[in-house]
């Protein structure tokens, strides 16, 4: 159901979301995140804050770890294909 390319695929978008998740915490100098009037509103920034920074290290780790991770993939891959 699931190839290898999928589940790297998805390993890769979760971790840039936790990274993501992590660098709203962090960049939450001013408190803005607590300033907030409601826990749900507060939820729904970080999130948003989380997705844009997530989408900001998909971006940089595609152009320094992706043709790293796609020159390995095609090798194991074109290794299994001889036999």
């Amino acid at each position: 159901m699931f190839d290898l390319t999928t589940w790297m695929t998805v390993a890769f978008f979760v971790f840039c979301l936790v990274l993501g998740w992590c660098a709203a915490g962090a960049l939450d100098f001013d408190g803005i995140l607590r300033r907030s009037t409601s826990p749900g509103g507060r939820l729904l920034l970080r999130v948003g804050v989380a997705l844009v920074l997530a989408e900001g290290f998909r971006l940089f780790l595609s152009f320094v770890v992706g043709p790293v991770l796609d020159m390995f993939v095609n090798q194991s891959v074109n290794g299994f294909k001889a036999f």
